[in-house]
């Protein structure tokens, strides 16, 4: 049997809309979901994911809390505006059609950290809010919004899986100073 430090922890760095934001998205949530036949994301598990680590040990989470303090820069300012999907995956998202530099340079660092731990992400760097998984299809596209969110935060997320689907706890959030 593992001890407590030798399990791991699915785990990934994301930025959380504030609570009204979320809302706001939950009732976009419920439409896409519905258009494209499929379930839309709890308001409460809403974020733009910027680097998936995956299932890492529990005593080894300082890295990442290190990796999250070297790479938190500046707050930005990002509009989420544009309606898309991943068919293969079945996932309707929010992304943005002019990701500001700030996002795309914190994206960017976290997967270097990520590198430097022999995890590879050889996907390019699209950041994008899901809205909708298991969608069967039409998948929209096209103009939503605009959402506008000024991202002061950074956080190191937890991902459980239960029953009753997944839920998302903050491990670790960093304030994005300028």
């Amino acid at each position: 049997m593992k001890s407590a430090s030798e399990r791991g922890a699915r785990v990934f760095f994301a930025l959380v809309p504030p609570p009204s934001l979320r809302q706001s998205l939950a009732v976009l949530a419920d439409d896409v979901a519905q258009r494209a036949h499929g379930r839309p994301i709890p308001a409460e598990n809403l974020h733009v994911t910027v680097a998936f680590v995956g299932t890492w040990p529990l005593s080894g989470l300082s890295r990442w809390v290190d990796a999250g303090e070297r790479c938190a820069a500046g707050p930005m300012h990002v509009t989420l505006d544009t309606l898309g999907g991943f068919r293969r995956a079945g996932v309707a998202w929010l992304g943005s059609s002019a990701a500001p530099g700030p996002l795309r340079d914190l994206g960017h660092c976290l997967n270097a950290e990520l590198a430097d731990a022999g995890i590879v992400n050889d996907r390019p760097f699209h950041p994008h809010l899901t809205l909708a998984r298991n969608c069967r299809g039409p998948f929209p596209r096209g103009s939503a919004g605009p959402f506008d969110w000024d991202v002061d935060a950074l956080s190191l997320m937890q991902s459980h899986a239960d029953a009753a689907g997944a839920r998302y706890v903050a491990l670790h959030q960093w304030r994005l100073r300028g």
